[in-house]
Formats: C-alpha cells, sequence, structure tokens
C-alpha cells in the first residue's frame, strides 16, 4: 500500500495591529491536490497542534473595558433622555406643544444662530405662533405674532410677568432690578413706586413736565447743531451713536440733573456697552441655561465675563451719582428723579403704603434700569424718525 503524503500548513488565525496575541495553528492536509481559499485542504483527520498564545497586556484590557463601559453609558444617557422626550406632556396633561427636535445636553440653541429672531420666524413658520425649544435643559415657549402676544402679555398679563432664575439676572442693576425680577408682593410694590414716579416727572406734575419739555428742547438744538458739523461739505455720517447720546442725556437731567457732551469720550464709552448689553440678554445667555460653559474656556465664558464688566461699569457709574445724591440731598427740595426716590424711600412712608418691603439699596438699581432701558427703546425710535423724515 502506498503511503499519502502529510502536508503541514501554519496559518496566522488572528493579528491585529497592537495585539498582543499570536495564534498560530497547525493544520493536516492528507490530500495536497484539493486546497481551498486559504490554500489548504481540509480533512476530517487534521489535527490542531497546541494554541501558543502571549498573556493580554492589563493596559490593553484597561483600554477595551473603557470603551465599552462608556459606549453603555452613552446608550443609557440617550435611551433615558429618549425616553422623557417621549413622555412630556403640557399643563393640560395631553400633546406637548410643537417644537423642534431638542438634542441632549444642548437642547436647540444651535439652531438659534446668531439672529433667533430670524430663526423664531423660521420656526414659526413651521410649527405656528405658539411652540417650545429646549435651551439646555431648560423648555421655552416661544410667541409669535401679535394676538399670541397680546393675549400673553396684556389678557394674561399676571400669568406671564415671572422671570426665570437665571445667573445673568443676579447681575443687572446690582442683582435687584425691576425688569429682570420675578413676580412677587416685593415686585409689585417696586414697579408702584417706580411708575408713579417716573409719571410725575412727565406727564403728571406740570412743574416737572415743562422741565422735561425743556430738557427735550434743549436736547433736540445740541443734536441739530452735531449733525450741521458732520454734514458740512455733503459729508455723510452716522447718526445712531448720537441719538443715543442724545436719549441719554434727557434721561440723565432727569435721573441725575446733569446732561454730558457729544464730545465726552469716557461718557460715549459708557453708552457703547449698552449695545453688548442688549445682543447678550436679547439673543439669550447660554450660560444662563448651561452654567457648566462657565468651568473651562470658551467663547460662551467669555461673552459672559464681558457681560459682567459691562453690568459692574454701568451700575457703578450710577452708584456713584446715588452717593453723591445723598450727601447733598435737602428735604423739601426735589431736583431730579434721584432725590425723588431718596425722600419717597427714607420718608416714612413705608409703614402705610408697602414700601418697607424696600430699602435705599433698591434706589439705584430702579435708576440704574430706567436709565439703561431708555436709552435702547428711544434710541432706535428717534433713528426711525429721523429716517422717516429723510426719506
Amino acid at each position: 500500500m502506498g503511503t499519502q503524503q502529510k502536508t503541514i500548513h501554519w496559518i496566522r488565525k488572528k493579528v491585529e495591529p497592537g495585539n498582543d496575541v499570536v495564534q498560530m495553528e497547525q493544520l493536516g492536509v492528507e490530500d495536497p491536490g484539493r486546497v481551498d481559499q486559504r490554500g489548504v485542504q481540509p480533512s476530517k483527520t487534521a489535527k490542531s497542534a497546541p494554541n501558543f498564545k502571549q498573556q493580554v497586556s492589563p493596559a490593553r484590557m484597561y483600554e477595551e473595558l473603557s470603551t465599552h463601559c462608556l459606549a453603555l453609558l452613552l446608550s443609557a444617557l440617550l435611551t433615558i433622555y429618549l425616553w422623557k422626550w417621549l413622555r412630556r406632556k403640557d399643563l393640560k396633561g395631553g400633546t406637548a406643544l410643537p417644537g423642534p427636535f431638542p438634542w441632549p445636553v444642548i437642547g436647540n440653541a444651535i439652531q438659534l444662530g446668531k439672529a433667533p429672531h430670524i430663526a423664531f420666524a423660521g420656526l414659526a413658520k413651521k410649527y405656528g405662533d405658539v411652540f417650545q425649544i429646549k435651551l439646555g435643559s431648560h423648555t421655552v415657549v416661544v410667541l409669535n405674532g401679535e394676538h399670541a402676544i397680546h393675549e400673553a402679555l396684556i389678557k394674561k398679563g399676571k400669568d406671564f410677568a415671572g422671570r426665570p432664575d437665571f445667573l445673568s439676572f443676579h447681575v443687572v442693576s446690582g442683582g435687584r432690578s425691576l425688569a429682570f425680577s420675578d413676580y412677587c408682593e416685593r415686585w409689585k410694590v417696586h414697579r408702584r413706586m417706580a411708575q408713579s414716579t417716573v409719571r410725575a416727572f412727565s406727564t403728571v406734575n406740570l412743574s416737572t413736565k415743562k422741565d422735561f419739555e425743556r430738557h427735550v428742547l434743549a436736547e433736540v438744538r445740541e443734536l441739530i447743531k452735531v449733525f450741521a458739523a458732520q454734514s458740512v461739505n455733503g459729508a455723510h455720517f452716522h447718526p445712531s451713536r448720537n441719538a443715543v447720546v442724545a436719549v441719554a442725556n434727557v434721561m440723565s437731567a432727569l435721573c441725575f440733573g446733569a446732561r454730558y457732551s457729544h464730545n465726552d469720550t469716557e461718557f460715549r464709552s459708557l453708552l457703547s456697552h449698552n449695545d453688548q448689553f442688549g445682543k447678550t440678554v436679547g439673543a439669550g445667555s447660554l450660560v444662563d441655561v448651561m452654567p457648566w460653559l462657565r468651568l473651562f474656556p470658551n467663547p460662551v465664558r467669555t461673552v459672559y465675563s464681558n457681560f459682567l464688566a459691562v453690568n459692574h461699569r454701568f451700575y457703578s457709574f450710577v452708584y456713584h451719582k446715588f452717593m453723591q445724591h445723598q450727601s447733598t440731598v435737602s428735604k423739601g427740595i426735589t431736583r431730579d428723579m434721584m432725590d425723588a426716590f431718596i425722600h419717597i424711600l427714607g420718608g416714612g412712608q413705608e409703614q402705610t403704603n408697602g414700601l418697607k418691603l424696600l430699602n435705599s439699596e433698591y434706589i439705584p438699581s430702579t435708576i440704574t434700569d430706567i436709565f439703561g432701558a431708555s436709552q435702547d427703546t428711544l434710541s432706535v425710535a428717534l433713528q426711525w424718525l429721523i429716517l422717516y423724515l429723510v426719506r
């Protein structure tokens, strides 16, 4: 009987870059004429040689274990988030308001971009005038259109008078802002005091009304002179900066009893920060909805730090005026709005009209609100009037 030649092949079963495990296997082949795709003919009588394995390194095992654990953790978090999102209900127990799908952690913050009002207009076309979005973990209801806004702010004003507990609101006007405080009994007293005082200096009292008109006329004359000087020989100029200074001067005369020149660099620098304040608050600070962004260097933290510096400088300016007035105020004499607030909060009316909820610290905060808020709204209105007259 002839003997059949046995061919021995060694193949490497598993080789991976960086892998410490190399396994060799001996395969016996009885018929060299029949081979498979590997170049080896399988045989029922093939015997495997002993496996030769090196020990897996601890570093490799730790790396693989960490990767698997991280994948499981992320999967679990995503599952929980999706489960919570699917169970969202509105206050009536029905289906949640329509809106775009919020991403984990950041919500819809990225979708708003640098011009949220344009993004909201686009979302309103898709989801209607009332829809909701997510900013971080906070649910935000967005109102669009005259009817929806009138319904919320006029017909149901008390229901929508509250404010969220945002970090940025705690630094505006020394943390006692009327515009950014939550709805409560103190807020109602604060608003009543501020509203009555502003009305007394604008429409109610005949004497202060004439003073107000005199301040406005004087500033209009000054603004015309500035415009005439800047348009010599047909030169072009942008009126926005001067319009802001003009409005601020009228309010400065009412609040502090003083005005500033249009060429006062310190005053113009102070007013220039109002643009940054409006952009930060108007667009919505991401730090408010994602506080963890303060913990490491990033563009959002830089913007928020600048926002803090702007508020500190603006409030310090008003507080310095308050200290000057407090040291020179005379009983029975009201020079400006600052004196009026000092008389109100220090005149013994606290026990009769609820002002016991307030103290002198609310005086510079209230003036900061009045002085700061007027610049944006009134200066923009003045620019539209100038544009209308030019055209």
